[in-house]
């Protein structure tokens, strides 16, 4: 069987007939009409009165938009949105639209109005916050032993409405929701705090379960922020759109992640020695990458090989680079004591503690552009520049009669045997 990948610069793989134990993508329903979808969820919102009667003209309204690392419909959802609230009776100088960074890099102008639409961007004030400002976030309330704080932005705005996307997710257990504001509109410290509770949800606990640890403190913070409405997309097949649900930010979740869970959920039928997987869409960072390789590793025999497939043209992480100078190498006792000394950032901390942990599951090879091969090797994986010859390690590695598994655009994938 030949198996193509959805990246121009990799060329597609033989994979024998007789090793091949399955092909999987998801392959649930998608919406003939968005913009009916949409209309439909602000006519009928979850939990809540619709969006235009709970605004009045002079409303200063705060719109909350996820960055191009996302695949969510916005240039669809957002001009909905911003009709309802100018029907209203709200003038443009009274909608404000936020892009909850978190700590990703900024966003080009391009790319927003790609994500935005041009009209949006050019008639919009449009605010882009900067993580390392620490001077722009303020304290907003404390939980437990420690403070909350978020970008004084938000505190200028009457009403605050987060435009978003739920999928699987690796640390929240689903996007979306309150997860538009912690981490999209916090402080490092708040995100830091929110992103290092993963490594006290045992196994199975966390990722495609909507009520954990983590989400608890996504929405403690989401709603001590301000925010009062949501619009969420659920993706299907191919990137599609499978539903939409508005309405009050916990309640309208809870209803995304259940459509979510049915939508992104792929059968496979047996545990296999090789995977094959890529990232799309989250392949432009090996940090993002991650998703597409924790789909792989739920469906590889422990000892077996993964190879991870992903262009990563920006690299690992551009603003994280102690991921690559620690690698995914490290128990969990070394990364806690890293972060409690203050020698590891408590973000880094996350994601350089769930890569270790996949490490420990799979062999694992990536295929990829732009990551070094020394970079790769620094991470704790073996590098390949093209899937057919990452395709020669694995078989060297599980014998040439290995089964394979093949997971095609595996990043939003709950995989379940």
């Amino acid at each position: 069987m030949k198996h193509f990948f959805p990246y121009k610069e990799f060329e597609p793989i033989e994979i024998p007939d007789e090793q091949l134990s399955g092909v999987y993508a998801i392959n649930s329903d998608v919406a003939q009409n968005n913009q009916q979808l949409i209309a439909e969820a602000l006519e009928n919102p979850i939990g809540t009165p619709r969006l235009k009667y709970r605004v009045r003209p002079g409303t200063k309204v705060l719109i909350v938009l996820d960055d191009n690392t996302r695949t969510t419909r916005t240039e669809r959802m957002l001009p909905a949105v911003i009709a309802e609230l100018l029907s209203a009776g709200l003038a443009k100088a009274d909608i404000t639209l936020f892009i909850a960074l978190g700590t990703h890099r900024p966003m080009t102008y391009r790319e927003m109005e790609i994500k935005y639409t041009p009209e949006i961007v050019a008639r919009y004030k449009v605010v882009m916050p900067n993580w390392r400002e620490l001077g722009e976030y303020a304290v907003i309330s404390a939980s437990g032993d420690f403070e909350i704080r978020i970008h004084k932005e938000l505190l200028k705005a009457d009403f605050i409405i987060g435009i978003g996307q739920t999928v699987p997710h690796l640390i929240a257990g689903y996007g979306g929701g309150c997860k538009i504001i912690n981490p999209g509109c916090a402080d490092p410290a708040t995100i830091g705090r929110m992103h290092w509770l993963c490594s006290t949800v045992a196994d199975g606990h966390l990722f495609a379960v909507r009520d954990n640890p983590v989400r608890k403190l996504i929405d403690e913070v989401g709603i001590k922020a301000g925010l009062k409405f949501i619009m969420n997309e659920v993706s299907g097949k191919e990137d599609a759109v499978s539903a939409v649900f508005a309405g009050d930010p916990i309640l309208a979740h809870r209803q995304a992640c259940d459509a979510a869970y049915s939508s992104c959920r792929v059968r496979v039928s047996e545990l296999a020695d090789v995977v094959i997987a890529d990232a799309y869409p989250f392949d432009f960072e090996l940090w993002q990458a991650l998703k597409g390789l924790n789909a792989a590793c739920s469906v590889v025999r422990n000892g077996g090989t993964v190879i991870l497939v992903a262009p990563c043209h920006e690299g690992v992480c551009t603003q994280h680079p102690e991921i690559v100078s620690l690698g995914f190498k490290h128990p969990l006792s070394r990364i806690q004591n890293l972060v409690n000394t203050g020698q590891l950032d408590p973000i880094s901390a996350a994601a350089i503690w769930l890569g270790s942990r996949m490490r420990e599951r799979a062999n694992i090879i990536l295929v990829t552009k732009g990551v070094s091969r020394l970079e790769t090797a620094a991470l704790g994986f073996s590098y390949a520049s093209a899937p057919s010859s990452a395709l020669a390690q694995a078989l060297q590695q599980q014998g040439a009669s290995a089964k394979i598994n093949v997971l095609y655009k595996a990043a939003k994938m709950i995989c379940t045997i």
